[in-house]
């Protein structure tokens, strides 16, 4: 049946694909003509302009291009997937100096830096350019100038979040154009720019785009929704105005979208390790792969012994128990942290699908090479194995795990080298991430063929960024924690959230600058988007970076002279693998502007505190 799937799958996205790779073949060609000589205005490459930009299939192929802003799970070994990650204090890179940058105070000023693209911004600009003198009625002209608008926004918001102030580019340059050395634009604006783009592009998009999966009113509308929070809240927290304008631009366009898309998909991990996302409950936009055409290689990255990414206890500890209350308060029923298996009995069941839960088994045949597994006699080695196979599909989280060849491994916590001698599903701290693990995509070589869709734009958030919103603007209520929060917690069979029962006292644990009921909700969108990169960029927009001086902990170990003395530890405690941070420094709200482009264009200045 799943070969069937996949073949079906690879059939269709062979069709999709081809198109794909024809647009994007002639979207470079014509960049890279335009590119090699654009200071000399050639009439043989103006010809060329022309001559491509004239219909409505003209503009479509060149527009799959502009789709590879989406990185999703990336290609091959691509561990900045996690960087929003184990730059805060969700997770960690266990690889000796890779310590986070800015927890660490590592951060310098770089020569380059490619999140500074105004590559792309310009391929956006040359087909926005090429509108109204194509031969497209005005409706069409209109559709496209929204597709552009989009993806120009969407690139603009990225490069906006990072570095502050930026230049606004509205067309393609020439060797005469004052805006090549001019200062940078105003964040204020960028950002005014940015919705009224995506507010036409919501207005004149086709509302169905161009077919399933492309760039529709609905995914507009998740874009203001995130790019709306963002803005909104940035502005509340670092001390600037017109916040109201963009949260209320979030709400409005959430609403949207939560009146048209109703359900979640039932199974949680399911989003991320799925074959086919097309018409799945709650996706919006997402990145496909297929077989031959485009894969990653998250999965096997997860399956080996290469990923180095891990959960802090902290990360952990942000779960809710099943009744709804946090770990430290006393009607939790939460048995501590001393053993493993009490830590996670009970717990939120996305923390399974995140953090590998314990277990033990008995293998047959060598501990590195065991195709056969057996239970021990203690029954609590068992529980979660039993558990996992209730709450998920057979090739998705279920416990033993074994490798890309299909080794099992023997249990978890695996610590690396210490247990069974063997480094893939092995952590240094004891909480090994498997948020991405399944057993059903191509794991067979190291070249990128997993083909597990990516979700880019889903429920999930959206209702995550309402609960916010509605939180930032005063008009959060039981009824509104009903329509989002209190539905991820149905999925996931935690208590509702009860925001009358929420005080000061409710978690022990909570920022006390922050109020208890916001409190819960940034808890929330912490879990459900725990491993998907937005940690970081919340804790700059909250104004939270000093969230990452605590010292990444792992899992408590009683006796360490089990692994031989091995861990880093010398008595009874948590395990950890970075020494304690050094601290943020606030200079990290934003990042610095790039040797490189200072040197082309000293009018670029440089961001507060990353002058010398």
């Amino acid at each position: 049946r799943l070969d069937a799937r996949r073949t079906l799958k690879s059939l269709v996205a062979d069709l999709r694909m081809k198109t794909y790779i024809v647009g994007l073949g002639l979207c470079l060609c014509i960049t890279s003509c335009l590119n090699d000589g654009f200071l000399d205005v050639d009439p043989k490459d103006r010809q060329t302009e022309y001559t491509t930009f004239t219909s409505y299939d003209n503009f479509k192929m060149y527009s799959w291009g502009l789709y590879e802003v989406f990185t999703g799970y990336g290609n091959g070994q691509d561990m900045n997937f996690f960087k929003g990650e184990y730059e805060a204090d969700n997770m960690i890179r266990a690889v000796k100096g890779n310590e986070g940058q800015y927890a660490y105070q590592k951060a310098k000023v770089n020569a380059t830096d490619s999140d500074w693209d105004y590559e792309y911004i310009r391929k956006v600009n040359l087909m926005l350019d090429n509108l109204d003198d194509s031969e497209m009625s005005d409706t069409d002209k209109e559709h496209w100038r929204s597709v552009g608008y989009f993806f120009r926004a969407y690139k603009y918001f990225q490069m906006m979040s990072l570095f502050g102030d930026i230049p606004w580019i509205e067309h393609v340059l020439t060797e005469n154009s004052e805006e090549l050395y001019a200062s940078r634009d105003s964040r204020d604006l960028v950002a005014k720019n940015i919705l009224s783009n995506l507010k036409y592009a919501e207005e004149h998009i086709k509302e169905t785009g161009d077919g399933d999966n492309t760039i529709n009113t609905s995914v507009v509308q998740a874009l203001i929704s995130r790019f709306g929070l963002f803005e909104g809240t940035w502005r509340k927290y670092h001390g600037l105005d017109d916040a109201e304008i963009y949260l209320k631009a979030s709400a409005e366009a959430s609403e949207k979208i939560m009146a048209k898309f109703k359900d979640l998909h039932p199974k949680y991990d399911e989003l991320f390790n799925s074959e086919d996302l097309n018409g799945m409950a709650g996706i919006i936009l997402y990145k496909a792969y297929a077989t031959a055409q485009l894969g990653h290689g998250l999965t096997r990255m997860v399956r080996t012994g290469e990923s180095k990414i891990e959960v802090t206890k902290d990360a952990v500890d942000s779960y809710l128990c099943k009744n709804g209350y946090p770990v430290l308060n006393s009607l939790s029923n939460y048995k501590g942290d001393r053993n493993i298996y009490r830590q996670f009995t009970d717990r939120d069941e996305r923390l399974y699908y995140t953090v590998c839960p314990p277990y033990k088994v008995k293998l047959s045949g060598a501990a590195a090479s065991s195709t056969e597994w057996s239970y021990t006699e203690n029954p609590d080695e068992r529980k979660f194995i039993d558990l996992m196979e209730s709450l998920s599909g057979e090739t998705y989280h279920r416990l033993p795990t074994s490798n890309f060849k299909g080794f099992y491994n023997q249990g978890q916590p695996h610590f690396v080298d210490y247990n069974w001698s063997i480094a893939w599903n092995a952590s240094q701290m004891g909480f090994w991430m498997w948020k991405y693990y399944n057993t059903h995509t191509n794991c067979s070589n190291a070249n990128g063929v997993n083909t597990t869709d990516a979700p880019l734009f889903r429920l999930g958030e959206i209702l995550l960024n309402y609960a916010e919103v509605k939180w930032e603007l005063n008009e959060f209520s039981q009824d509104i924690a009903d329509l989002t929060i209190n539905k991820l917690r149905d999925r996931v069979h935690v208590a509702h959230m009860e925001v009358a029962q929420i005080n000061d006292t409710f978690d022990p644990a909570r920022d006390a600058d922050i109020d208890p009921v916001l409190w819960e909700i940034r808890r929330e969108r912490r879990v459900e988007l725990m491993g998907e990169g937005f940690r970081f960029d919340d804790l700059r927009r909250w104004k939270k970076g000093h969230y990452v001086d605590k010292q990444p902990l792992g899992v408590y170990v009683s006796n360490p002279a089990e692994y031989g003395n091995k861990l880093l530890i010398n008595a009874e405690g948590y395990v950890y693998f970075f020494e304690k941070p050094l601290g943020w420094l606030d200079k990290y709200y934003l990042r610095p502007i790039p040797l490189n482009q200072k040197a082309l264009n000293p009018n670029l200045g440089q961001n507060p505190g990353w002058e010398e």
